[in-house]
This record gives C-alpha cells, structure tokens and sequence, in this order.
C-alpha cells in the first residue's frame, strides 16, 4: 500500500482510507457489528492505516469495529465537529464534542480533528476563528493536528484565505471529484505552499453536496449485480475517478466509504496499479448518471444497498429530471 505524508502532520498514511460515513447494505439494514469489523480488518491486512469520522455514532462504529477486529496500533484516526462552523453555538460546544469523541477512542488527545465548515456557509471571519479555537486546543495539549473539512465548493476561497492568515491548519478534507474539480483553481495550491495535506472525499459520490444530498449515491454503483466482481482486468471508470484525484501532488488520500467487501476488495486492487494513465473519456457516461432516468430506475431495483434503491426511487418520485 502507497503511503504518503499528511502535510506537516508529518504522519504517513495510506492513500486509500476509510470513510466516516456506513450506510444500511441490503434489506437488513446496516451491517452488522462483525460484518463491519470483518471490513475494517480487511482493510487493515491490505494495508489502510487512515481512518476518517464525522459524526459521533460513526466513531462509536469504528472504535466497535477496532475492538472486534484486535487491531488499532498504528493507525491514524481523524475525528472531526461535523458541520461545526455552520453552528451559532460551534464556540460553546466545540470542547465537548471533541471530548466525547476521546473518551470513545479512549485517547488523552486527538492524533487528528477537524472542524467541518457545514451547510450553512459561515462567513469568512468564523472560518478563520474555528481555526484559531482549534489552534488553541492544541496548545492546551489536547489535538495534535488541526484542519477544516468543507464539501461547501462556493466557501473554498474562505478556507484558502483562512490557511493565509492563520497559518495554523496541518491537514485538510476537500470534496475534490472530476465532476467538481474547484479545490485546484486555488484552495489546494495553498495547502501545498503551506505542506498542509489534504484527504479528498466525495471521490465517487461526485453530485453528493449541500443542495443534493438526496443524490448520496456513489455515481458508479453498479446497475446490474454482475457489477458487484472485481475487475482483475481493464481498470473500471470508478478507479480512474480515484487515480484522477490521487494524481493531484497535494492529495495525500482518498476516504471513500466502504460497506461491501467488493469495494474494499475492488479498491485495494485499484491501489496497486495507481501509476496507469488516468483515461478521462470513460467519465463520460457518468456525468449525469444521478440525473437520468433510467439509471436511477435500474439503482431503484438492482442496487444492493436498500439506502441507495430507496433514494434513487425517492429521486424518481420528486420528477426534475431532464427528459
């Protein structure tokens, strides 16, 4: 497994890492406690040593899933305030949501957190004072390494400015896909001058943001159960999608979510060829796949994750589709 350096963190993570977000597989709803254990201790064999989190049940699951699998050491964990700065309240409850989050990991202090900057798009000034409140928690000795997380495309320019004047962030996590490449106009150039790593999301959920969060579905599920095997052969669209963003120097990693060992078996199979050429012509189809309808009436019947048919049904149902 490729590692690279997370900024000045200076901590070496797997390119590949888990994502924070579990989501129900299946008609029994989300996967068990040992299924999910089963995951993460596949993940680990093959070599994942990053791990992300958002909300608070998701850090209860992984430190779950740790216990279950007998595994833990030497692994990075980033936690992070989901949606804080978006919050009137953030400056009065930051402390306790980053206790709660050590006392379920069973740390003194957090290796890694972040603040997220939310949906409700703060202005300027409260993203450079979420940093310096983080700033002064870890001089207090209980963060480490500090960072933002923004999924907000049209708050990018904010996050940069904020890494300007603070110069306090060690490590960032960026909604950055080929479908929404806006990171790279300004926002990663920054972090790369300042060593400030970044860990890309929504690498396969490119429509997953604010204004469609019903589309929270990854654009490359397949249609078809015969989608669901391992390509040992010609590399699919979805692992171009990772090697595309993976290709950028100031990405250290990537955290898709994964609840079926086919992705995470297809995944790690992808990371070993990661230095094959990125062929973008096969984006195409998937552009707007979330928006046609009868990609969505095949994922409304096939898809494996209960979640995704009924969003895709409830895509269907709302209408606003072109043709």
């Amino acid at each position: 497994m490729l590692r690279r350096r997370l900024g000045r963190s200076e901590r070496e993570v797997s390119v590949l890492g888990l994502g924070g977000h579990t989501y129900p597989v299946g008609d029994g709803g989300f996967r068990t406690p040992d299924e999910r254990a089963e995951l993460v201790a596949r993940l680990v064999e093959g070599g994942v040593n990053y791990f992300d989190t958002t909300f608070f049940n998701e850090v209860e699951l992984l430190a779950d899933s740790f216990r279950r699998a007998g595994v833990g050491e030497g692994l990075h964990v980033s936690l992070q305030h989901v949606d804080g700065i978006s919050d009137p309240r953030w400056r009065e409850r930051l402390r306790g949501e980053l206790e709660s989050r050590l006392k379920v990991m069973g740390y003194s202090r957090a290796p890694l957190f972040i603040m997220g900057v939310g949906n409700g798009c703060p202005p300027q000034g409260e993203i450079t004072a979420a940093l310096e409140a983080l700033h002064a928690l870890k001089a207090e000795g209980l963060i480490e390494h500090i960072g933002l997380s923004c999924h907000e495309l049209t708050r990018f320019t904010m996050v940069a400015q904020a890494l300007r004047e603070t110069r306090a962030a060690d490590y960032l996590m960026l909604r950055y896909n080929p479908k929404f490449p806006q990171a790279a106009e300004e926002l990663l150039g920054v972090a790369q001058d300042q060593d400030v790593g970044v860990v890309a999301m929504k690498v396969f959920c490119w429509d997953c943001g604010p204004d469609q969060w019903g589309r929270r579905i990854s654009v490359f599920d397949p249609l078809v159960p015969e989608g669901r095997i391992p390509n040992p052969g010609t590399p699919t669209a979805a692992e171009n999608s990772l090697r595309w963003v993976l290709r950028h120097p100031a990405v250290s990693a990537v955290v898709p979510a994964m609840n079926a060992m086919w992705e995470v078996e297809q995944n790690l199979l992808s990371i070993s060829r990661l230095e094959e050429t990125v062929d973008e012509s096969l984006f195409a189809p998937y552009r707007d796949r979330l928006w046609e309808h009868e990609s969505l009436r095949q994922l409304s019947h096939h898809a494996e994750s209960a979640c995704i048919r009924d969003r895709a049904a409830a895509l269907l149902a709302g209408g606003q589709l072109p043709g």
